[in-house]
């Protein structure tokens, strides 16, 4: 492979972490692969643009084709050229030899075999994925997904359509990494902690849509749970996020329990410790918890007549099963998942740390009152009361109310 000159508009000094990561995808990625009748220049778009430069008298030109900004300009010879941009942005591409335009192509995926980096986080890859059936709608192309085994039973039945692979196909065309990253500009156009992640799939496909909710069902699959029942997930990828209302999970089960609903609990895990913090099964709840299958978590929130949780991947499948989801989250900001009318949050005690943009986002247990009384104060400061408040709206409402507010 030629010497690699990496671009960016955002003129950012890569760190170890920047270097680490784009030398990363550009092995994932392999060879450029887009001939261009011009021998030793080769183009494509697989984890950004990659254009191959022969030896020789040649300047290129590369911009976006709609603002016409500039990314780079200047003479390039027997180099590898190549965006720190992995996301969707309309590539322009000019190609000069001794003074004279031998090449000019922009980026169009139209019926081109497009591949998606999906990442492994459940929330994410929900939060982004009606933007891909957007992509594929708007552009006729051919979507495939790298293979991640937790999804792939999730998309045998949801999305047939898009095969999962285990690599970059030879015809790929062009190449994304859809997930959310703080790390601007090389993964995503700007700190993800500062967009909706409902919106994030958009900036990050350039596709100025409100794309349709998912309506993800299990067909076939039964759970056989004849009376009513609720599903709750008390985890989620850190303690930070979970709800630590002194005894909070067990009273609320209780109540529920003695409204006639079974309690399931659906973690993928029976436990999560971090430091002094322990979260588990709370008492009272049904065991189902595990790493199962994507498309039976699928079946068993369709049948529930709520999930209750906090911000996490289960909420957000719940979500796109069209079941009323109760979250509880201090952690973020609101407008930080999708709408739900049950939220529910204490804005009388510190919150929504992670949408805070000057707090570190690789180090925030509790950015403000680690180790004091305070910590944790926006987990520990949602009351029972509240949430039962929530709850009993939301069973109270039921589905058909769910369906209308959540259009």
């Amino acid at each position: 492979m030629k010497p690699i000159v990496f671009f960016s508009a955002a003129q950012n000094e890569m760190n170890e972490y920047h270097q680490a990561l784009l030398v990363r995808l550009m092995e994932k990625a392999g060879e450029v692969k887009g001939e261009t009748g011009i021998s030793g220049l080769r183009i494509d778009f697989n984890f950004g643009l990659r254009l191959e430069v022969p030896a020789g008298d040649f300047a290129v030109r590369v911009s976006d084709s709609e603002s016409g900004q500039v990314y780079f300009e200047g003479a390039v010879s027997n180099q590898l050229l190549a965006s720190m941009e992995k996301y969707y942005i309309p590539w322009q591409v000019e190609v000069y030899q001794s003074g004279s335009m031998v090449f000019a192509h922009r980026l169009d995926v139209t019926e081109q075999t497009v591949y998606f980096y999906l990442g492994n986080a459940l929330g994410d890859m929900l939060a982004v994925m009606p933007y891909v059936l957007a992509f594929q709608e708007k552009y006729h192309c051919r979507v495939v997904c790298e293979r991640q085994e937790n999804f792939a039973p999730l998309f045998d039945v949801c999305w047939p359509q898009f095969p999962m692979v285990e690599k970059l196909p030879e015809d790929a065309y062009a190449a994304f990494v859809l997930g959310i990253f703080q790390n601007a500009p090389i993964l995503s156009p700007t700190d993800a902690r500062s967009v909706p992640l409902t919106q994030l799939g958009g900036v990050l496909l350039h596709l100025p849509v409100v794309p349709r909710k998912l309506q993800l069902t299990a067909a076939g699959r039964n759970p056989l749970i004849e009376e009513p029942y609720v599903c709750i997930a008390t985890q989620a990828s850190g303690v930070n996020k979970c709800w630590h209302y002194p005894q909070g999970w067990k009273i609320i089960i209780k109540r529920l329990k003695q409204a006639g609903y079974r309690v399931l609990c659906i973690d993928g895990d029976r436990e999560l410790r971090q430091g002094s913090y322990h979260v588990g099964i709370p008492k009272g709840a049904e065991d189902y918890t595990g790493r199962r299958p994507l498309d039976e978590r699928l079946a068993l929130l369709n049948g529930a007549a709520c999930f209750i949780g906090v911000s996490s991947g289960l909420s957000w499948l719940a979500y796109a099963a069209g079941t009323p989801v109760v979250m509880i989250s201090g952690f973020t900001l609101p407008s930080n998942e999708f709408f739900t009318p049950y939220r529910v949050i204490n804005y009388q005690v510190c919150h929504g740390c992670h949408n805070d943009l000057r707090v570190d986002d690789k180090n925030y247990f509790c950015p403000y009152h680690q180790g004091t009384e305070r910590e944790m104060e926006c987990s520990k400061g949602i009351t029972v009361e509240y949430v039962w408040q929530k709850i009993k709206y939301c069973l109270e409402n039921g589905r058909e109310d769910w369906d209308e507010k959540c259009e």
